[in-house]
């Protein structure tokens, strides 16, 4: 039986996306396009038939970027009982949500790569990102976390962003610079060691006052 048209059209945007994340996360503007449709076993005619331009595909990148991150945020979001005004309970949540966090940021390298790459590159994300996803982010677990800690929600915006950031540079790295950091002789260790250091540091910034 022939495979329907739209899963593999489908399934060849998706490697389309998957190769130019890869070199856009490591080269930047240097990428080019032929090596993207290289990368995902396709021609430039096909690459330019999904995408347009070189601008476009960057541009579709960084959005299957942000709906990755939306997906995980509204899956964070979604385990905390908003009638459950229990701290502790949070506290738990928080722990899982950290933990979760770093391990979908190792699980998507290539993604993380590329957001932390647009940030150096432009010194902030850009106006539409900040109002569609950072400040939502920021507003919602800061009045979250503020309701169960007794600590104003204001205050806790700056510790949330640094938790990010932590997440992120912590995330890119390799396996060698953890267990060096970390003290710990294999990858399975240091990154254990990196989630219980997250953990610990988000519950000092967050809930200590």
């Amino acid at each position: 039986m022939a495979r329907p048209v739209n899963a593999d059209s489908n399934a060849t945007r998706r490697r389309i996306l998957e190769s130019a994340t890869l070199l856009f996360s490591e080269q930047g503007d240097r990428s080019s396009v032929r090596d993207i449709a290289k990368g995902a076993d396709v021609s430039l005619a096909m690459v330019h038939h999904y995408f347009g331009s070189k601008d476009d595909l960057y541009s579709a990148c960084v959005d299957a970027m942000y709906e990755k991150l939306a997906e995980l945020r509204g899956h964070l979001l979604g385990a905390v009982d908003p009638d459950v005004a229990d701290g502790e309970r949070v506290e738990s949540v928080l722990e899982q949500s950290v933990r979760a966090v770093f391990r979908f940021a190792r699980g998507h390298l290539p993604t993380v790569r590329l957001l932390m790459r647009s940030v150096v590159t432009r010194g902030a994300l850009d106006v539409e990102r900040r109002e569609e996803f950072l400040l939502p982010f920021l507003d919602q677990v800061s009045h979250l976390i503020a309701s169960r800690s007794g600590r104003r929600a204001e205050e806790l915006r700056l510790p949330l962003q640094s938790l990010v950031f932590l997440h992120g540079r912590y995330a890119i790295a390799d396996a060698g610079e953890l267990m060096l950091v970390t003290g710990t002789s294999t990858s399975a260790d240091a990154v254990r060691a990196v989630e219980d250091h997250l953990v610990a540091t988000a519950r000092r910034l967050l809930f200590d006052s």
